[in-house]
């Protein structure tokens, strides 16, 4: 592989970190399409986009830890759901046809191009009211629930910081910075998982990968301070039309 393509994979590196330091959002949408036109299958696409979301995560989780904003029992809790969740989402991928593999990752960025496009359109913003469990209780309905985002990690390479996010605000706390750093670290070990498992099923190319996550690294430091300039409805309307143009050239790839 020539310099000239390394010198592209770092571009879309700092692509990816401007998206993730923008929209706090995992870069699989843009890593999985990428990789597929550089030859690689739907598998090893999503492996390498695991590994690319664990080198951000770790980074980002590190930087909230240092300041007190991770709540250990709650992360392990959504976390080790999500490890054994991802790891069979890994296997799941690995024996499905490349064809289904992709229109299904087509179907997941179109239906999340349509909730942000509607979001941009009407200006809504993300609103979570508190579930009233007990705390032990809690705790049970994080490993539960974290076992069905660890399953879309293993399958679409998502690593799901959204989901991990609302769902610690759901379950236990309204303190925004700690559950952000909290999910971040929750989304760290299902990349791990996911990215482990691949690797293990041969289905990971590690150099794409560290390319890309230290290009993405470098990006997401610098937009990430930029990202509270931007309105909430400029955020979904970029995050829409990521999705729309990142889901229609997948779907191309099978044609």
């Amino acid at each position: 592989m020539n310099p000239f393509f390394y010198l592209i994979m770092a571009l879309v590196g700092l692509v990816v970190g401007a998206v993730t330091g923008i929209t706090g959002g995992s870069g699989v949408i843009i890593v999985v399409p990428f990789l597929l036109y550089t030859g690689l299958d739907f598998p090893s696409s999503v492996g390498s986009s695991l590994l690319v979301d664990l080198i951000t995560s770790s980074v980002v989780a590190y930087q909230y830890f240092k300041h007190g904003n991770v709540n250990w029992k709650i992360a392990l809790a959504m976390g080790a759901g999500a490890v054994f969740g991802a790891w069979t989402g890994a296997r799941i991928t690995v024996s499905l046809p490349q064809k289904l593999l992709i229109f299904g990752f087509f179907v997941f960025a179109f239906v999340m191009g349509v909730e942000f496009l509607r979001r941009a359109l009407k200006n809504v913003t993300v609103r979570v009211n508190r579930i009233r469990v007990r705390e032990s209780l809690a705790y049970v309905l994080s490993f539960i629930v974290s076992l069905g985002i660890g399953i879309i990690t293993g399958t679409l390479g998502a690593s799901g910081g959204m989901m991990f996010f609302v769902l610690s605000m759901l379950l236990f706390s309204s303190d925004v910075r700690l559950m952000i750093g909290t999910a971040t670290l929750s989304m760290m070990l299902s990349a791990a998982s996911g990215a482990a498992s691949y690797a293990l099923l041969g289905r990971l190319d590690i150099i794409d990968s560290l390319i890309i996550g230290i290009a993405s690294l470098i990006s997401g430091y610098f937009f990430a301070s930029y990202a509270h300039k931007l309105s909430q409805r400029t955020v979904n309307a970029f995050l829409a039309a990521l999705f729309f143009l990142m889901g229609f050239l997948t779907l191309f790839k099978v044609f």
